[in-house]
Protein backbone atom coordinates (compact mmCIF):
# COMPACT_ATOMS: atom_id res chain seq x y z
CA UNK A 1 0.00 0.00 0.00
CA UNK A 2 2.99 2.16 0.82
CA UNK A 3 4.66 1.85 -2.80
CA UNK A 4 1.60 2.48 -4.52
CA UNK A 5 0.77 5.88 -2.13
CA UNK A 6 4.32 6.77 -3.71
CA UNK A 7 4.07 6.14 -6.85
CA UNK A 8 1.19 8.62 -7.15
CA UNK A 9 2.74 11.84 -6.49
CA UNK A 10 5.62 10.60 -9.15
CA UNK A 11 3.04 10.11 -11.58
CA UNK A 12 0.98 13.74 -11.33
CA UNK A 13 4.62 15.12 -11.38
CA UNK A 14 5.44 13.02 -14.81
CA UNK A 15 2.42 13.73 -16.59
CA UNK A 16 2.65 17.54 -16.09
CA UNK A 17 6.52 17.44 -17.38
CA UNK A 18 4.98 16.50 -20.52
CA UNK A 19 2.39 19.15 -20.88
CA UNK A 20 3.02 21.87 -23.67
CA UNK A 21 4.42 24.74 -22.42
CA UNK A 22 2.91 27.91 -23.39
CA UNK A 23 -0.24 30.23 -23.79
CA UNK A 24 -2.82 28.87 -26.05
CA UNK A 25 -4.49 32.08 -28.13
CA UNK A 26 -7.64 31.61 -30.01
CA UNK A 27 -8.79 34.87 -32.46
CA UNK A 28 -12.32 35.25 -32.57
CA UNK A 29 -11.21 39.30 -33.29
CA UNK A 30 -11.80 39.86 -36.51
CA UNK A 31 -8.16 40.51 -37.06
CA UNK A 32 -5.03 38.92 -38.55
CA UNK A 33 -2.52 39.02 -35.78
CA UNK A 34 1.10 38.48 -36.60
CA UNK A 35 3.02 40.01 -33.24
CA UNK A 36 1.90 40.30 -30.04
CA UNK A 37 3.37 41.70 -27.04
CA UNK A 38 1.66 42.11 -23.35
CA UNK A 39 2.01 44.27 -20.24
CA UNK A 40 0.56 43.80 -16.87
CA UNK A 41 -2.77 45.79 -17.21
CA UNK A 42 -1.93 49.46 -17.16
CA UNK A 43 1.65 49.26 -16.92
CA UNK A 44 2.61 50.32 -20.37
CA UNK A 45 5.54 48.00 -19.85
CA UNK A 46 5.31 45.70 -23.24
CA UNK A 47 7.81 42.71 -23.45
CA UNK A 48 9.11 40.93 -26.60
CA UNK A 49 7.01 39.49 -29.50
CA UNK A 50 4.95 36.65 -28.29
CA UNK A 51 4.74 34.85 -30.92
CA UNK A 52 8.48 34.87 -32.05
CA UNK A 53 9.08 32.25 -34.52
CA UNK A 54 5.12 31.36 -35.00
CA UNK A 55 4.40 31.98 -39.09
CA UNK A 56 2.43 34.52 -40.53
CA UNK A 57 -1.18 33.65 -40.88
CA UNK A 58 -1.24 31.28 -37.56
CA UNK A 59 -3.22 33.44 -35.60
CA UNK A 60 -6.05 34.87 -38.49
CA UNK A 61 -9.45 35.24 -37.31
CA UNK A 62 -10.72 32.33 -36.28
CA UNK A 63 -7.56 30.39 -35.46
CA UNK A 64 -6.16 28.88 -32.59
CA UNK A 65 -1.57 28.78 -31.93
CA UNK A 66 -0.04 28.13 -28.67
CA UNK A 67 2.56 30.69 -28.13
CA UNK A 68 4.70 31.68 -25.58
CA UNK A 69 3.87 31.32 -21.88
CA UNK A 70 2.22 33.98 -19.99
CA UNK A 71 1.30 33.85 -16.11
CA UNK A 72 -2.23 33.92 -15.20
CA UNK A 73 -3.69 37.34 -14.66
CA UNK A 74 -4.77 40.55 -16.52
CA UNK A 75 -3.06 42.14 -19.28
CA UNK A 76 -3.09 44.74 -22.11
CA UNK A 77 -2.18 43.48 -25.49
CA UNK A 78 -0.48 45.08 -28.47
CA UNK A 79 -1.63 43.44 -31.83
CA UNK A 80 0.11 43.73 -35.07
CA UNK A 81 -0.10 42.58 -38.61
CA UNK A 82 2.21 45.07 -40.04
CA UNK A 83 1.28 43.85 -43.58
CA UNK A 84 -2.74 44.30 -43.03
CA UNK A 85 -1.87 47.90 -41.39
CA UNK A 86 -3.33 46.42 -38.08
CA UNK A 87 -1.55 48.19 -34.87
CA UNK A 88 -3.63 48.56 -31.85
CA UNK A 89 -4.31 47.78 -28.21
CA UNK A 90 -6.32 45.59 -26.59
CA UNK A 91 -6.31 46.22 -23.14
CA UNK A 92 -7.78 44.49 -20.05
CA UNK A 93 -7.76 41.10 -21.33
CA UNK A 94 -7.79 38.10 -18.82
CA UNK A 95 -5.24 35.23 -18.75
CA UNK A 96 -6.43 31.90 -17.16
CA UNK A 97 -5.14 28.49 -17.11
CA UNK A 98 -2.78 29.06 -19.56
CA UNK A 99 -5.25 30.75 -22.16
CA UNK A 100 -6.91 33.70 -23.39
CA UNK A 101 -9.66 34.18 -26.50
CA UNK A 102 -9.77 37.75 -28.10
CA UNK A 103 -13.35 38.49 -29.35
CA UNK A 104 -14.99 40.27 -32.14
CA UNK A 105 -16.32 43.17 -29.59
CA UNK A 106 -12.30 43.13 -28.44
CA UNK A 107 -11.42 43.84 -32.02
CA UNK A 108 -13.30 46.35 -32.58
CA UNK A 109 -10.96 48.47 -30.65
CA UNK A 110 -8.52 48.71 -33.69
CA UNK A 111 -10.51 49.08 -36.41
Amino acid sequence: MKRVLFALPLLALASSAFAAPGLTVTNHSGLPIDELTASPAGKDAFGANLMEGIKEGALDDGKTVTIAALADGKYDFKVSAPDEGVLCTISGITVKGGKVTFTQEEGKACK
